[in-house]
């Protein structure tokens, strides 16, 4: 097109391969452009095809990492498919990476039919580990919880078994910030003593760290019990994912039937207006994109894939931000995959006794 010798054309490879690649490519665009004129060319149709080239340098790599990242998804693949509690309980463990969070692995894996088990104070180890087929959350999920006090509780839970809130405050003589959040993730649920009443035991005892608890009798206190959805906000403050029923799954009988579930969503025809409700898990915005916004929102079935247009984009663009539980209405775009072209967002209405 532009009559590059091979010397330019090198260039403009390099170019395109660098990491930050638009400078490097925009230095080229006026000896390309001249180039392409003296080969009758318009000039418009030059530049329109040299902004092909720029957006392509923000995301192109060497044929040799395709080839090497191809064996590895083929790899991961194939994991996934044979070997799936294991191959997500790994993933678990190595984060962060990748493109999903842990809650939306764990939720991948529960619509799999993999439970995933919250922390447990007898049976938890240090990382998530496959207990008789499913995933046991791991003590490194606990926030503040590091290498020493991992430590500290699983030496002396080898000496002896934690029996109740004092012997655990005397056994392990940790912080009591860490021990609410151990009671708040579940981890100590098989006592069979609510969180409240043991967050408000944990409370009474006379406990410094590196000082012996005094155990007091029970004042006989009686607190109402949390309800799930109080459970899933506490232990998803406390680990960063909730191991409960997806919180579309408790609010989906309060909502109208018109609202759309991923499921239903596989049986709409391309062109249709709909209305779906999700958890927002993902949003980008790529350079190459011209203004557009791609969302994933998640359900107690699967994903949904949102496409808003620069516009829309724009006018929702802080709603976005502050937003976690959306209402989205819009058009049913059928290709290789399902989409929505968003129109509308809306806040969805939450648990207010979760907060």
């Amino acid at each position: 097109v532009a009559g590059f010798t091979a010397g330019e054309a090198e260039l403009m490879r390099r170019a395109l391969g660098k990491k930050n690649a638009y400078a490097a490519i925009e230095a080229l665009r006026a000896t390309f452009v001249s180039g392409a004129v003296r080969n009758a060319v318009p000039e418009p149709t030059a530049n329109e095809i040299f902004d092909l080239l720029t957006a392509f340098g923000g995301y192109s790599f060497a044929k040799s990492h395709a080839a090497a990242f191809a064996v590895l998804v083929y790899q991961s693949a194939w994991l996934r498919k044979h070997h799936k509690a294991a191959f997500i309980c790994a993933i678990l463990n190595h984060q962060p990476m990748g493109f999903w969070s842990p809650a939306v692995l764990t939720g991948d894996a529960r619509r799999h039919g993999i439970d995933v088990r919250p922390v447990h104070l007898a049976r938890s180890q240090a990382a998530c580990i496959v207990e008789e087929g499913h995933i046991r959350l791991g003590l490194n999920y606990v926030k503040g919880f590091g290498e020493e006090a991992i430590s500290r509780l699983l030496t002396a839970r080898a000496r002896q078994p934690f029996t109740n809130i004092h012997a655990l405050c005397k056994q392990t003589r940790l912080s009591k910030r860490l021990l609410e959040r151990l009671i708040t993730a579940g981890a100590c649920d098989h006592w069979g003593i609510p969180r409240r009443k043991l967050i408000w035991q944990l409370k009474q005892v006379e406990y410094d760290e590196g000082k012996l608890p005094f155990q007091l009798p029970d004042d006989g206190v009686t607190l109402t019990a949390l309800t799930e959805a109080q459970k899933g906000v506490l232990e998803a403050q406390a680990v960063g994912l909730s191991t409960g029923r997806h919180v579309m799954a408790q609010l989906r009988p309060q909502l109208s039937p018109t609202i759309l579930s991923s499921s239903d969503l596989e049986r709409q025809p391309s062109g249709k207006k709909v209305t779906v409700a999700g958890l927002l898990v993902i949003r980008q915005q790529p350079y190459t994109a011209k203004g557009f916004v791609f969302l994933t929102l998640e359900d107690e079935f699967g994903l949904l894939n949102i496409v808003l247009g620069p516009k829309v984009a724009h006018n929702y663009r802080r709603f976005l931000k502050s937003s976690r539980l959306i209402l989205v209405a819009g058009i049913v775009e059928r290709e290789a995959v399902v989409n929505i072209i968003g129109i509308r967002l809306a806040f969805l209405p939450v648990f207010r006794d979760a907060y």
